[in-house]
């Protein structure tokens, strides 16, 4: 049985059961924008842990063959030669990613969800599990889009650093967050939205690590929700700019499949459409799990400062999962 388990910065958790349907209305994206539409069959709000717990006892996972897809020497390696592909004016920014694996068999979905739920308050905490995959689960910081009629909002979310970091953000990060939020701003514009108004940056704390945001809101033309997702997805913050370079770049030398890793979930209905960016996550398998964690890199990128930061990023999950 497919369903989705999602708790939302402020709200109570609730838990999606879901039917694959070509006119669903909850989509799961993979990075490259293969999209599993569902159609949401019931809302469950209350006893959402029991339910889950019962669920995933019957639905039977495939093995994921955990690994690790970069060693520390591998990583640098390729941050250094997309920096340098920056600095030649081929690229403005890429976004590269790796994973770690744990071969854990006894995690508990359930049990890792509540955790992430109490410690990370200001992400949304998501559980999902469709039909003949592997189980995904995160805290996601980021917002791909949300509508309330004809209200847009999004965010630009570039820029990381050590939580409680003192003293002013420096050259590359606020370079990267203004690329980012120029980019989306542009893409707005482009799809006819209006009113365009950004708020920011700020500061956005996402557990052992802290970004730069700022908030976007506009007025939109009416029309399909998808259409306007398929249009921002992906967006600078992960994939790069310009957006089709960045992608080449990244299908060419990130030597591993992403899947469902920096694609999007959400919802869409009538009241209210979401969509998150599947970010801080893992997949969980029945022989084990991989975490998944990505860095901006641009012409001023220190290879050895982004390993540290996606080793940083990966603890979101670790430190709930082994301590």
């Amino acid at each position: 049985m497919s369903f989705a388990w999602i708790r939302e910065p402020g709200k109570e958790s609730r838990v999606f059961s879901l039917f694959e349907s070509p006119v669903g209305d909850f989509y799961f994206s993979q990075f490259d924008g293969r999209l599993i539409q569902l159609l949401i069959t019931d809302i469950i709000l209350k006893n959402c842990s029991k339910w889950v717990s019962e669920k995933l006892i019957s639905n039977a996972l495939p093995n994921i063959y955990p690994k690790d897809s970069h060693n520390y020497d591998d990583f640098l390696q390729v941050v250094s030669q997309a920096s340098e592909v920056c600095s030649n004016g081929v690229l403005e920014k890429v976004v590269l990613s790796r994973t770690k694996a744990h071969k854990l068999t006894s995690v508990s979905p359930t049990n890792v969800f509540e955790r992430l739920c109490r410690e990370y308050p200001l992400a949304t905490i998501y559980l999902i599990s469709i039909d003949g995959n592997s189980l995904w689960m995160g805290a996601t910081p980021e917002c791909l889009l949300e509508l309330n009629g004809k209200h847009l909002k999004t965010m630009s979310l570039a820029a990381t650093r050590p939580v409680n970091s003192e003293g002013r953000w420096g050259i590359k990060e606020r370079e990267e967050q203004h690329l980012v939020t120029r980019d989306i701003v542009h893409m707005l514009d482009a799809l006819g939205c209006k009113k365009i108004s950004v708020d920011g940056p700020k500061i956005l704390t996402a557990g052992p690590v802290e970004h730069l945001c700022s908030s976007i809101e506009a007025v939109r033309p009416m029309g399909a929700a998808i259409t306007m997702i398929k249009s921002l997805h992906p967006t600078p913050a992960v994939g790069g700019l310009p957006r089709a370079q960045s992608m080449a770049f990244i299908l060419q030398h990130e030597n591993y499949n992403r899947s469902f890793y920096s694609g999007y979930f959400g919802w869409n209905n009538d009241e209210r459409s979401i969509f998150y960016v599947n970010l801080r996550c893992m997949e969980i398998g029945r022989d084990g799990l991989i975490c998944y964690a990505g860095a901006g890199i641009t012409s001023k990128s220190n290879a050895k400062d982004e390993w540290v930061e996606t080793e940083e990023k990966l603890k979101t999950l670790e430190r709930v999962i082994v301590g």
